[in-house]
């Protein structure tokens, strides 16, 4: 059995390795769901960038000339007619509004919108514009996290500069080393922060006899393989099952030193062996003040890390170009959807409100209006007179929404509707990641689970157990 395992292990560390790098999960930088962003300068001509994308071979692109009036109406029709004697009323800002997602907070940079099938194209037209010396670029620039990984890195060269035994510690993290760097996400990182420090302890206890059975004693070390397990299925669902093959890794690199050191202790004339059992000897290797201080201070960055780069006044100074994207932080100055059904009440509307006061009715505190229209009979086919009443609830604004589809142009509010009826605009950081409730809840138990430790040691004053 053991000749099969000694085998095996080394075989599953490469194959682990291997889909790990493979199978990376890589934060894209990506802003919309459907679509990718490119970003012109300003004062470049508008048919230049078209050509360019054209020449590339893409098409149906969203952009700021190829906007139109986003209703079903006729250019001869009455509301359409009264939309451009009232273009200026504040009840009609929406399209001046809407220009706004066409360029960044700046205003330095226009913006065109990409169908995400066709985002490998991309690299052609950039290259075009920038042979033209047009400065451009694109949503998924500089996106890699690179502070998340060299924070873990950094709490490994640390680690390891106070662990007992280096050989089997060093085996052992390499897996979440690379795993960390595939998928640099914030729970990912914290849960990393678990597994070494319980690599840590391994290695401390390495070969002496008791070593499991005291590992198992402990309820923070059974505590916080669990925790770092559950917290890489918050980084995403691939994460979460890359971290079994992870896990597999770590195991069989363990395995692999164990068998390893043994067969080069064997080819020695004398083999020295350890007299302490493990219940004799510290987890933390005598230094569990300074080694859980370099473990928490590490979490508590990566916790800082993140709190910092979600304030928008704080990427704006790491990342120069905010671009607008569907956001929980919304911006006043980017339409929203309550906006678009606003003015397409406005505009259907507007023709037949009273004169005289200017106002809607109100029948049980939604706003109606009552208009006459003239209809053919489909039985006996005269035109007929028909009241029709229209009132601002939510049938209304569904109807407003389904229509979207039904506009004949690359309208904006189609890259709107893309990202769901529960669109909100705001800008953000073309190089920021967006990390979901449960990932947020992840990566602070992680830190309690430290800070619990840490706080435990300094109250019982540094007593190795």
């Amino acid at each position: 059995m053991n000749k099969y395992v000694k085998i095996a292990s080394p075989v599953l560390v490469i194959i682990s390795l291997i889909l790990i790098l493979l199978l990376k999960s890589i934060p894209s930088g990506k802003l919309w769901k459907n679509y990718s962003v490119l970003y012109v300068q300003k004062d470049c001509e508008d048919s230049l960038v078209i050509s360019a994308l054209e020449k590339a071979g893409i098409n149906n692109v969203i952009c700021l000339s190829g906007q139109f009036l986003p209703a079903l109406f006729s250019e001869n029709s009455v509301e359409v007619s009264m939309l451009r004697l009232n273009y200026d009323n504040p009840d009609f800002s929406y399209l001046q509004k809407r220009n706004a997602l066409f360029y960044d907070k700046s205003e330095a940079y226009r913006l065109y919108y990409i169908p995400s099938e066709q985002k490998s194209k991309l690299t052609d037209a950039i290259r075009t514009l920038e042979a033209a010396h047009i400065q451009c670029g694109t949503d998924s620039d500089s996106a890699y996290p690179w502070l998340l990984p060299l924070i873990v890195f950094l709490l490994a060269g640390m680690l390891f500069v106070f662990v007992k035994n280096k050989l089997p510690f060093i085996c052992g993290t390499v897996i979440p080393l690379v795993f960390i760097y595939s998928n640099p996400f914030y729970p990912v990182a914290l849960a990393s922060c678990l597994i070494i420090l319980c690599l840590f302890f391994i290695a401390n206890l390495w070969k002496r006899k008791g070593s499991f059975e005291k590992l198992i004693k402990r309820p923070e070390i059974l505590i916080m393989p669990a925790v770092a397990f559950i917290s890489c299925f918050a980084g995403s669902i691939k994460t979460g099952c890359l971290s079994i093959i992870a896990i597999i890794g770590i195991l069989s690199s363990l395995i692999f030193c164990y068998y390893t050191e043994d067969f080069f202790r064997n080819k020695k004339s004398f083999v020295p062996v350890f007299i302490r059992p493990a219940k004799r000897i510290s987890i933390f290797a005598g230094k569990a003040f300074i080694s859980m201080t370099t473990v928490s201070v590490s979490a508590l960055l990566l916790i800082a890390v993140f709190i910092l780069t979600s304030s928008d006044s704080v990427r704006s100074h790491i990342s120069k170009l905010l671009l607008p994207a569907s956001t929980s932080n919304i911006s006043d100055e980017l339409p929203q959807f309550e906006d678009f059904y606003r003015w397409n009440w406005n505009l259907r509307t507007y023709p037949y409100i009273s004169i005289n006061d200017g106002k809607v009715g109100i029948k049980d505190g939604v706003e109606t209006v009552d208009f006459m229209h003239y209809k053919e009979n489909e039985q006996t086919g005269i035109i007929e007179l028909y009241e029709e009443e229209l009132s601002y609830n939510g049938e209304f604004k569904e109807s407003v929404y389904n229509d979207i589809d039904s506009l004949k142009f690359n309208a904006v509010e189609k890259l709107m509707k893309s990202e769901g009826d529960d669109f909100s605009a705001g800008f953000t950081a073309t190089n920021s990641y967006h990390i979901n409730l449960f990932g947020i809840i992840m990566s602070f138990i992680c830190l309690f689970i430290l800070l619990f430790i840490y706080f435990s040691i300094i109250i019982r004053k540094g007593v190795n157990k």
